[in-house]
């Protein structure tokens, strides 16, 4: 049996609740997600004094000093000790906003404002209070455009431990950020971030790595990169695709150059979609994917571009039958309605005007603004050939895409280099005569982004190694046997017994002799962007296990030292929720436990405001299969209920390495128990 509680609350709010007959009002609450308030939890307070409207109680064990006799007698109650014995309508003496949690702001300052190209800003502020934003390598933060109603979401360019953060941000005629930043911005402007907001972010792991990115879409990459070479990486490998529309678009060649020197397992290309660069390779990114670069199925690959241009990616790696463990993305939607007239529309993080970075990547018109490339006009897909139809008055043709896979993977060599002293846009169009690759002094070391002072000095000319005469580059996935190098000799075949004959095989039209591994996809949106994760199925890989670890690594580190005194005990009471319903190594109700587990679990995700990381966690395969199999199971591992409460303590003392080693412990002993439940149900299942 179960009573229903009604939480009044002073701004005229109700709140409904269900209390089990031996549950708390204020344990009933916090899983119900209504942050109610509450200190002590022992009666010893009076933090969390109420009075109790209608319904019957037991009061509980409590001192006077939090609740006399003479309050007991006039209604109040204790939430924190009250058990309901029939519904119940309680007066909560506070406003009902403390039962949420949202992104919070962060004013700042700008320090440098930039036009790298002809379609590019850099952005950088400084926070009145840096220690208060964390964010993961990959995430972004809605900007208040000064001097209107208006937002727009912009990821970070800079690493996740920068003082000074940076935002590359595409230019679009008559946005409204957009004419700010070219129009009225000044350093000293004062501007409002809040966030972080997004899905998409760097997953702690040590397996290879492939980046792709179009346009300002390498804003997120850059976050990611620099992440990275802050934390020593050196041997791992990344390879990094980055393709634009024009060579006019090109920007911060010379800091991908010198990732390359930091993290010496790194190497990057570039890849134009007009025919008429000068750049060596010509055509979309998935022209310049190779299977060397999936590293066999196990590389993690995180692509940020506009929808052609992950649906291209994804398009290709399945017509080559690439398959990938861990692929993340994020796409972009344009904005709809003009920037005169877009009333608080929020653009987002990445737009991407330059959407000729992939198979339908084509050369679009730049008719909105965000961070990274601007968005693709309206395209007819058929084929596997996008056909751009650009709106009526743009100048950009139309053009036919053809399959990327038809373009040929070729070394890039020269980048444009900005004059010394030019510190605005160099307007130049294809066809142009580049200026000369500079070679950079001892010592140099590259600026974060969006901190490019003026040069002063021009830097002699680097060398560029020679090709030996009559050298082709091979096109992407066909790599000839090595010559002169032995044919290999062909395997024995076994001798089949006297008289056999081989059954019949008759495959129906289009059958194959192999069954694709299964994937599971987690989507999720907001205003102007959809990111999405891509992992094998639970029944096939342990994969969807380690991303569920993975975000909530990123929880930890968005939350760690940041959880006040009342968010701590709300943690520590869902813990002991979960737990009273484990005995040992089995469930003395698994049902209750998976609910009150599901409650523990999400908690971190709830305080970071984050509302797309909180719907990743719960759309991901292996958490719906745990809700639906673990009501059923009977084995539990036993270090489940002791590990919760350990990762309590680590919040509580502030330790971020003890809670990410006992994250990932649990997530062992996690995998043992939904293991030992999915195998039992197959079992069951069967006979």
């Amino acid at each position: 049996m179960t009573f229903k509680v009604a939480l009044s609350f002073e701004d005229g709010v109700t709140r409904f609740i269900n209390c089990g007959p031996t549950e708390t009002v204020a344990d009933a609450s916090y899983k119900a997600r209504i942050n109610i308030p509450l200190d002590c939890r022992d009666g010893a307070c009076g933090t969390c004094k109420s009075l109790c409207e209608s319904g019957t109680f037991d009061g509980g064990d409590y001192i006077d000093d939090a609740l006399t006799d003479d309050e007991a007698d006039a209604g109040y109650c204790l939430p924190c000790q009250m058990v309901p014995q029939s519904d119940l309508v309680v007066q909560i003496p506070t406003t009902s906003d403390v039962a949420k949690t949202a992104a919070a702001a962060h004013p700042a300052t700008v320090t440098s404002v930039e036009r790298l190209a002809e379609g590019a800003f850099a952005l950088t502020v400084e926070l009145d209070d840096r220690a208060a934003l964390a964010f993961l390598p990959g995430q972004y933060v809605n900007i208040a455009v000064p001097g209107t109603d208006q937002t727009r979401s912009y990821s970070f360019s800079t690493g996740a431990d920068a003082n000074h953060l940076s935002f590359l941000i595409k230019y679009a005629a008559g946005g409204a950020m957009s004419e700010y930043l070219a129009q009225h911005c000044a350093v000293g402007d004062r501007l409002e971030l809040t966030g972080p907001m997004g899905s998409f972010f760097l997953r702690e792991s040590e397996r290879p790595l492939l980046l792709l990115a179009g346009g300002t879409g390498l804003a997120p990459v850059l976050s990611i990169l620099e992440t990275l070479a802050a934390a020593g990486t050196s041997g791992r490998p990344i390879h990094l695709i980055y393709g634009t529309s024009l060579d006019t678009d090109v920007v911060y060649t010379d800091l991908l150059d010198e990732y390359t020197t930091r993290m010496p397992g790194m190497t990057w290309d570039l890849v134009v979609s007009d025919p008429d660069t000068v750049h060596p390779n010509s055509g979309y990114v998935t022209g310049l994917i190779t299977p060397e670069h999936l590293h066999d199925g196990t590389a993690d690959i995180y692509l940020c571009g506009p929808p052609p241009m992950v649906e291209a990616v994804r398009g290709h790696l399945d017509a080559e039958g690439l398959q990938v463990t861990h692929f993340y993305y994020e796409k972009f939607t344009p904005a709809t309605t003009p920037a005169t007239t877009e009333t608080a529309a929020t653009e987002s993080p990445t737009e991407m005007a330059d959407t000729a970075t992939a198979s339908p990547e084509a050369t679009a018109t730049e008719t909105t603004e965000t961070n990274t490339v601007a968005e693709p006009e309206p395209a007819a897909v058929e084929g596997g050939d996008v056909v751009v139809v650009p709106d009526e008055g743009e100048s950009s043709p139309a053009a036919t895409v053809p399959p990327a896979a038809s373009t040929a993977a070729a070394s890039r060599t020269s980048h444009v280099a900005r004059p010394a002293g030019v510190t605005t846009l160099i307007s130049r169009r294809p066809g142009d005569p580049l200026a000369a690759i500079e070679a950079r002094p001892d010592g140099y070391t590259a600026p974060a982004p969006g901190l490019f002072p003026a040069a002063t000095t021009a830097e002699p000319p680097a060398g560029i190694a020679a090709r030996p005469d009559g050298y082709v580059t091979p096109a992407p996935g066909l790599f000839p046997a090595a010559s002169g190098a032995p044919a290999e000799p062909p395997a024995a075949i076994g001798a089949r017994p006297d008289g056999y004959t081989p059954p019949p095989v008759t495959l129906p039209p289009g059958a194959t002799t192999t069954t694709p591994t299964p994937f599971s996809e987690t989507v999720t949106s907001g205003p102007g962007v959809v990111s999405g994760e891509i992992h094998p199925a639970i029944s096939h890989s342990d994969a969807q296990f380690d991303a569920r670890m993975a975000l909530e690594l990123g929880a930890v580190e968005l939350t760690m030292g940041k959880l006040d005194r009342a968010q701590l005990d709300e943690f520590r009471m869902l813990a002991e929720s979960a737990n009273q319903y484990v005995d040992g190594d089995r469930f003395l109700d698994p049902a209750q436990f998976t609910a009150a587990n599901a409650q523990f679990h999400e908690f971190l995700f709830r305080c970071t405001g984050n509302d797309a990381l909180l719907q990743a966690y719960r759309m991901l395969e292996v958490t719906q299969v745990m809700n639906s199999v673990l009501p059923d199971a009977r084995w539990v591992s036993e270090d489940i209920v002791p590990e919760h409460l350990e990762i309590v303590e680590a919040f509580e003392s502030a330790d971020r390495d003890a809670a990410r080693y006992l994250i990932r412990r649990h997530t062992a002993h996690a995998k043992a128990t939904m293991r030992t439940a999915m195998d039992r149900q197959v079992v069951g299942a069967a006979s």
